[in-house]
């Protein structure tokens, strides 16, 4: 497997003294497993700075069960890997920084949203920077995909570090099949104890055939074997382990945002191919869920660019009652973004109208294509671009 270092967006970003993360002495990247989230802060780290690895078994045990003698033992800049682990860390180190840590003292990773943000609610709050680093993006792999094979050959590779440039069938298999069983064993089985491994396997695959789909909790239950109520916790979980996004529906009035059904989309649209069943580019180009993998691909490209600069977004999408809808409205700090996903050139007159949706605070909407090599004007509303060029966001 390939060992050539790629450069995240973030390493500019930790590197620069005047950036935003001076403003905190503990710094906390989240994320999905294998992604880079250790090798990139050790990458950065002084020599002086030590390490924690609590997937360490005996590390781990030392530092559940005495919390503040297990620290001692550690001064100075301070880089404790899955943190989720140990939770219980988050209480000595809030002592350490009220006694004065300086900026960036304490890095932390963690691989689960929910054990770890209880505990930073608890101690860490005003006091951490909290950042999201996911799988390799477009941008940072230097993709420049000029036709659908060439696009969809990305998307397969998926965004983890080390399946970069593995395009032998075996390989991938073998890396995604025992990337997901060390998530159900770790994440899913020791933080979460559910112990219905099968179902829940299935469970994740009936998700993944939905990706780029309106979630029906029932239908999604009814298919993977369980109920209603257990299919939307364990879609919650797979949001806490970073595997899942859900996209809401924009309406003007904000609360009706959160009761209206989401959308769900994975974060790696190459591990929804797999967990589909499409192994190959020309099975996922010409398969039945290509739109939903290329759509799926885009979200999660439009999402890394703003979480790998540690830039909040929230993104929606749009449909009416008459099928009229738009894939994505991005909204960065009040500017909204219209974005539709599409293999080729639309016919103009298939796009949705902005006219009368469009406020002052919204953009010339965007279809992001594989087709055209420079921006290509479609109407007076709506602009072609290549798509791996996402400059045009707000």
């Amino acid at each position: 497997m390939p060992t050539v270092w790629i450069e995240r967006t973030y390493e500019s970003l930790i590197r620069d003294p005047a950036s935003p993360l001076g403003l905190f002495p503990v710094w906390l990247l989240l994320g999905p497993r294998q992604v880079g989230k250790s090798s990139l802060l050790r990458r950065l780290s002084a020599p002086d700075r030590q390490v924690i690895n609590l997937d360490d078994l005996e590390t781990r045990s030392r530092a559940t069960a005495d919390a503040a003698l297990f620290i001692r033992d550690f001064q100075g800049p301070l880089l404790v890997d899955e943190i989720q682990y140990a939770p219980q860390l988050l209480e000595v180190i809030k002592r350490r920084v009220d006694e004065g840590a300086s900026a960036g003292t304490f890095w932390l990773t963690g691989s689960q949203n929910f054990e770890v943000m209880q505990g930073v609610r608890e101690s860490l709050a005003g006091r951490v920077a909290l950042l999201n680093l996911f799988g390799i993006s477009d941008e940072e792999a230097k993709s420049d995909a000029r036709t659908p094979s060439d696009q969809f050959e990305r998307i397969l590779e998926t965004g983890f570090p080390k399946l970069r440039g593995v395009l032998e069938g075996a390989s991938r298999d073998l890396y995604i099949s025992s990337y997901l069983q060390t998530y159900i064993e770790r994440d899913v089985r020791e933080l979460v104890g559910i112990q219905k491994r099968r179902p829940f396997e299935l469970f994740v695959k009936m998700c993944a055939l939905r990706t780029g789909q309106t979630l029906n909790y029932a239908d999604l239950g009814r298919d993977a074997g369980v109920s209603a109520v257990t299919a939307k916790d364990w879609v919650s979980l797979l949001e806490d382990s970073f595997l899942v996004k859900l996209v809401h529906p924009w309406f003007p009035n904000r609360n009706k945002r959160l009761v209206k059904s989401p959308r769900l989309y994975f974060l790696d649209a190459g591990l929804a191919a797999w967990l589909s069943g499409w192994r190959t580019v020309e099975q996922a180009r010409l398969g039945p869920m290509a739109g939903a993998l290329l759509e799926t691909h885009a979200f999660g490209q439009i999402y890394r660019y703003y979480r790998h600069r540690a830039r909040e977004v929230d993104v929606y999408y749009w449909r009416t009652r008459d099928g009229q809808e738009i894939d994505f409205l991005v909204d960065h700090g009040g500017t909204i973004q219209p974005v539709e996903v599409k293999t080729g050139l639309p016919d103009p007159r298939d796009l949705t109208p902005l006219g009368k949706l469009r406020e002052p605070n919204w953009k010339h909407g965007v279809v992001m294509s594989l087709l055209p090599s420079s921006p290509t004007r479609l109407s007076e509303e709506w602009t072609a671009r290549p798509f791996h060029d996402l400059s045009f966001l707000p």
